[in-house]
């Protein structure tokens, strides 16, 4: 017996290497081929326009003018009435505001979007509730945490039966057994192997606060002088961070790789993960950096405490405060052995 296809459209903000991006990926690369066809519209170009093009993924391009764009949501109702998709699968605001209502103008019959932060401008009353006001053309929302769900609930409005948990998850075996690339990465940028090495992965924005994370490293260095710095991620703010590590005077330390698409090789070559994140919902790097078994020290914001559990598998210290940070930090570059436990348990 021949059954048709279940046609899926995801549409996403852009294609640029992050965490809500990534996951869409991951979730269009396990949907069985044989049962689905999956589309992908989005805004922004970026690198994982190459591996959907190589899963011989039809891509939609859609030019925004503007952050609301009402011309936008004409565009993505003429592409969603071309597929003619049984399921709407949007990620991220933009295409959260204009593609729920498109997809209802074109009577899609089920419309769902993925929440993945507890953005700081949902607190701003209007936009939070101008935000929420559109889930009302989506059949179901789909919260990264509990921590997400809660702040929708609270700050968009959105009722609490049109939202579900599903937590963020990562594909544990890509990341094992990774020591050989790890080693490898650490001689590309000249780390010696018995340097401690901490990371942060993530996009240079203001919500990751890598200002915190650099002057956490000042003052790591004055007690460590052999600790190097990793910094893996694009993002507008990358000028302004370099200008910073020169003022604190931690040029040797500090090491701004950009963009990398060998994130398993990362998590093997650094010993400690950090997040100084101001906001969250369940960070995919940090995710990835438990799967490889890393001790990872984080700020106690949103969805993190609902994974990491400050003693047990990871230290937890409060946001914006760069002298706590280094002392977790400093702390398991002394202690072996807890770093070791805490990453076995993550």
């Amino acid at each position: 017996m021949v059954t048709s296809l279940i046609r899926v459209f995801h549409i996403i903000d852009g294609l640029r290497v992050g965490g809500a991006e990534t996951l869409m990926v991951n979730l269009v690369r396990g949907l069985p081929r044989d049962q689905f066809e999956i589309t992908v519209g989005y805004s922004t170009p970026g690198p994982f326009i190459e591996e959907l093009t190589a899963l011989n993924i039809p891509l939609i391009h859609f030019p925004r003018i503007a952050r609301i764009d009402p011309i936008l949501v004409w565009r993505m109702y003429r592409a969603i009435q071309s597929v003619r998709p049984q399921i709407v699968h949007t990620h991220l605001f933009k295409s959260d505001v204009h593609g729920r209502p498109a997809a209802w103008l074109a009577r899609v019959p089920v419309i769902v979007s993925a929440l993945q932060n507890c953005d700081n401008w949902a607190r701003n009353p209007l936009l939070g509730r101008t935000y929420g006001q559109t889930a009302r053309f989506a059949h179901k929302l789909i919260a990264a945490s509990e921590e997400v769900r809660q702040f929708e609930i609270r700050y968009t409005g959105v009722p609490s039966e049109q939202i579900m948990t599903i937590p963020n998850a990562v594909p544990i075996e890509r990341f094992q057994g990774n020591q050989l690339q790890g080693r490898n990465l650490r001689q590309e940028f000249g780390i010696g192997t018995d340097a401690p090495l901490i990371g942060i992965v993530a996009r240079l924005m203001p919500q990751k606060d890598h200002v915190t994370f650099l002057k956490a490293a000042a003052l790591v260095v004055q007690s460590i002088p052999e600790a190097r710095f990793l910094i893996v991620g694009v993002g507008p703010l990358r000028a302004e961070l370099e200008n910073l590590v020169s003022k604190l005077g931690i040029e040797h330390a500090v090491i701004f790789v950009g963009l990398r698409k060998d994130i398993p090789a990362v998590m093997a070559a650094i010993d400690i993960l950090t997040f100084s994140s101001r906001w969250e919902g369940l960070p995919v790097a940090m995710l990835e950096g438990m799967a490889s078994g890393k001790p990872v020290v984080a700020t106690a914001v949103d969805g993190i405490p609902g994974v990491i559990t400050n003693e047990m598998n990871g230290l937890l210290v409060p946001p914006q405060d760069p002298t706590m940070l280094a002392a977790a930090i400093a702390r398991l570059c002394k202690q072996p052995a807890l770093a070791q436990a805490l990453g076995v348990a993550a």
